[in-house]
């Protein structure tokens, strides 16, 4: 099982949108997949389940007090994802050991093929155990120098509490392509900046800045290949496949 955790320390960096993109393209393109929502936001957990009733006995809380994921897996309203669904109850285990998830995902052989996990824009023992677990750590950023900041500390974080670093990087979002090759220009500055400071810990692909994204969560629209959404398409088919997917979806 591929483990793929999205994390910034950020708000609005769009990770919660991204890890709900790339699970349903992965499970769309036929594999079986596992979220894992780790923020007590619950925006991953929002969408993928109809009622709070669903998920009150079985939880991503419950999971790591009672030592036991498998029990409190729920299935998903979305076709292929089962969830590990966020609780309130989280802020109750900030004192967790920092790799009692990553203990669990070895201990337990769980039917999946991915699991990507949502996490809470902060940096304490939850966001810890999401990033021991991870096979891939994707941060999110836009050109800004709150993104930059919190970039840095990621790096600097991920460096001295993990052994992690080698499998960290940071994901272009809402990006738009240069509109002239003018090195003044604002946004040519911060990705010349991202680039000289983060090197190779930069993705080789990005997200373009899209209202089809909002609408994907926000109404269930569908992401296809068609004229109108073919590049968000082709981005998040890009995502998957950079997460491990060697299939693609048409639809998702």
């Amino acid at each position: 099982m591929k483990i793929i955790t999205f994390s910034s320390i950020k708000g609005g960096t769009g990770k919660s949108s991204l890890c709900i993109l790339a699970a349903n393209h992965t499970a769309a393109a036929g594999y079986r997949v596992l979220v894992a929502d780790m923020d007590i936001q619950n925006s991953a957990t929002s969408y993928y389940v109809d009622t709070a009733e669903a998920i009150d006995h079985h939880n991503l809380a419950l999971a790591l007090h009672s030592g036991t994921l498998t029990e409190n897996i729920v299935p998903s309203n979305y076709m292929g994802i089962d969830l590990l669904a966020s609780s309130f109850d989280l802020v109750k285990l900030r004192a967790l050991n920092e790799k009692t998830l990553a203990r669990m995902l070895t201990a337990e052989a769980l039917p999946y093929d991915f699991l990507f996990i949502d996490t809470a824009p902060t940096w304490d023992n939850l966001v810890l155990n999401a990033l021991h677990a991870a096979d891939l750590i994707l941060t999110p950023a836009a050109f800004s120098q709150f993104d930059l900041k919190g970039a840095r500390f990621y790096q600097d974080q991920i460096t001295l509490e993990t052994d992690k670093l080698s499998v960290w990087r940071i994901l272009f979002n809402f990006y738009k392509p240069a509109r002239s090759e003018n090195p003044d220009a604002l946004r040519n500055q911060y990705e010349a900046l991202f680039r000289e400071t983060f090197g190779e810990a930069i993705a080789p692909l990005t997200i373009p800045e899209s209202t089809l994204v909002r609408r994907s969560i926000d109404t269930r629209e569908k992401i296809t290949g068609s004229a109108a959404k073919a590049t968000l398409h082709s981005a998040v088919g890009a995502l998957a496949a950079y997460c491990g997917a060697e299939r693609s979806a048409g639809r998702f």
